[in-house]
């Protein structure tokens, strides 16, 4: 398996330097994160490509190849792995497409192939895929978005490839991002089950998040997951959960998606995290592998507004979460700090009462560091600050230092966790682009959530994942 994702040495069959290609692709992905390897261009001119020399054929390749691309027509794949297995190529990563998803016949031909492969001890990643990376070995044999990749400790296993890269295009600019890939697509011989194994294996890796369309082995998987998520979350969207949805499957990777509550029951069997949606995937997994374990389900909250702090608290409920009533010495002490009369300290707690004016920032973050200090609660939401607005020329420094005095705050919350280890989420409904506060932090690598419901299920997550683990070590 090593070989997929640290080879030293790969051959690019149909490589070329034709715009949108997919032997393009490969090839300006390899050459832009320098990998370090031989690097071998193949095509049928065996001209120069990307001013690295070109062969005719695989077989012509003077040294080793480890690895071979292979991008060029269905109609002549067989003959080429068969040079492949001749050259003693020990795996192959197939971008051709055109079988099972796509014609009749095309289950057949996956079939033959594998048999060549089979012959040749070769190991087939694909068809229909676009191609994996590990960008810790500086190495990209695929067609993801090479400007906007963000290593991390999270690998990423995907029947699909496109949206993936798409949403890590987004996630990059949140300071988000996987450190390894790998599309199966067909899966006519390696499938998710052998990368999920490896990847639980691998001590890079910290957290794995996984987009499905079908399991083509449901024992197999509930055996792996269940022992890769005692110590490293796995986290999956699953799709084709609609007679719709399960068309597009199959056209798509020729996947029988099969009904969402098998897929249900045994992903709770095995501690997998099933994620609702394609935006929450790669926050999810950050949350999961970057902030303290959540070991219980009472959270409090400290909001600038009373009306986010009532719907904040309805979406935690909704996730089965508990907003307790804090502690009436714990409450006497919040006021202590500063705040009046009729601002509520019972949970949530609503500084924006007061007024910003009537808090030093200190004293803001005092109250969230008394809050964790009390032992009431197993996480803490600080939410409201942010205001709207860049800062431009002409904004006054009063309002420079405002946004300055915002920051610090924000940042001192976010501090507190690593303090206490105890999970600390910011919360505001502007974005980077939009707050001059959110967007100094995002630089500085500290999520924001945008999202109440966002916020909640996250939460929720963490709780259901640590709770789970403890149970499955015991």
């Amino acid at each position: 398996m090593d070989i997929f994702l640290r080879p030293n040495s790969v051959a690019v069959i149909g490589a070329t330097e034709t715009p949108g290609a997919w032997g393009c692709l490969i090839m300006e992905s390899l050459l832009y994160h320098k990998f370090p390897g031989k690097l071998y261009p193949v095509n049928l001119h065996g001209h120069m490509v990307c001013d690295i020399p070109a062969f005719r054929n695989i077989l012509d390749i003077p040294g080793n190849v480890d690895i071979a691309v292979i991008a060029i027509p269905e109609r002549v794949l067989e003959e080429t792995l068969e040079d492949c297995g001749k050259k003693g190529v020990k795996g192959v990563i197939i971008i051709t497409a055109g079988f099972k998803e796509a014609v009749n016949g095309g289950k057949e031909r996956e079939t033959g192939m594998l048999r060549i492969a089979r012959f040749y001890n070769m190991r087939i990643l694909g068809p229909n895929v676009s191609g994996v990376f590990n960008l810790q070995e500086n190495y990209n044999a695929s067609g993801s978005p090479n400007d906007y990749l963000l290593s991390s400790p999270l690998a990423a296993i995907c029947q699909g490839g496109y949206a993936v890269y798409d949403l890590m295009s987004s996630a990059f600019f949140k300071g988000m991002g996987v450190g390894k890939f790998v599309h199966t697509g067909n899966e006519c011989d390696l499938t998710i089950n052998d990368f999920l194994n490896y990847f639980g294996r691998d001590p890079e890796v910290k957290g794995i998040l996984m987009y499905l369309e079908t399991i083509r082995d449901g024992n197999e998987f509930i055996r792996i997951a269940r022992q890769v998520s005692m110590n490293k979350p796995v986290i999956v969207l699953k799709a084709g959960n609609t007679s719709s949805g399960s068309r597009a499957a199959k056209s798509h990777t020729g996947a029988l998606a099969g009904r969402q509550k098998i897929f249900e029951g045994a992903f709770k069997q095995a501690n997998v995290i099933l994620c609702p949606s394609m935006e929450l995937l790669f926050p999810l997994g950050h949350a999961l592998i970057e902030r303290p374990a959540m070991r219980g389900n009472r959270v409090a909250i400290v909001t600038m507004g009373g009306s986010w702090g009532v719907t904040l608290a309805d979406c935690l409920e909704k996730e089965g979460l508990t907003i307790p009533i804090l502690g009436l010495e714990l409450q006497s002490r919040l006021k202590a700090l500063g705040m009046p009369e009729r601002a509520s300290t019972r949970n949530p707690v609503d500084i924006g009462a007061a007024g910003l004016a009537a808090f030093p920032k200190d004293i803001l973050v005092e109250l969230g560091r008394e809050i964790l200090l009390s032992g009431e609660v197993d996480a803490l939401i600080f939410h409201g600050f942010g205001r709207p607005g860049i800062n431009r020329k002409e904004v006054s420094q009063s309002w420079k230092d405002f946004f300055a005095m915002e920051r610090a705050v924000m940042k001192g919350y976010h501090d507190l966790e690593t303090e206490f280890e105890i999970p600390v989420i910011l919360g505001s409904c502007l974005t980077h682009s939009e707050s001059q506060a959110v967007h100094n932090l995002n630089l500085e690598g500290i999520r924001v959530v945008n999202r109440l419901d966002e916020i909640a299920f996250l939460l929720a997550c963490m709780y259901q994942y640590s709770s789970k683990s403890i149970a499955q070590k015991k």
